[in-house]
This record gives structure tokens, C-alpha cells and sequence, in this order.
């Protein structure tokens, strides 16, 4: 399957939200006995939802960019 350009854009797009929540999730940990572990798991389980998505977009799913 070759993917089209908006195929790549999208998919783009959905990883650097997965990036963004991993990035929250590793920062908010270091917070060492303050961290909401709470919002650690959130972000986490958000960056695979996303990676998810972008496996999707990538085998044909039709998904809408992500919100801004």
C-alpha cells in the first residue's frame, strides 16, 4: 500500500500528540513524591490511543486530524 500525502500529514499530526502526551507523562514522573499518578496514567493511555490512531490512518482508517 502506498500512502498518500494527506495520509502522511495525518499520521503525522496523531504523532506528535502521541509525543506530546509521552513527553507530559516522563516529565510529570519526575516529580518525584508530588506527581499525580493520575495524570501520568492519562497521558500515557493517551500516547498509545494516539499511536493507535496513527496505526489506523496508516492501513486506510478514515480519521480527521487531531484537534489543535
Amino acid at each position: 500500500m502506498h500512502a498518500n500525502s494527506r495520509t502522511i500529514a495525518v499520521a503525522r499530526e496523531w504523532v506528535i500528540k502521541a509525543e506530546n502526551d509521552l513527553k507530559n507523562a516522563a516529565h510529570t514522573l519526575k516529580l518525584a513524591k508530588a506527581r499525580p499518578t493520575d495524570t501520568v496514567g492519562f497521558h500515557a493511555q493517551q500516547c498509545v490511543q494516539n499511536y493507535l490512531k496513527v496505526l489506523l490512518v496508516c492501513k486506510g482508517g478514515a480519521l480527521q486530524r487531531p484537534r489543535k
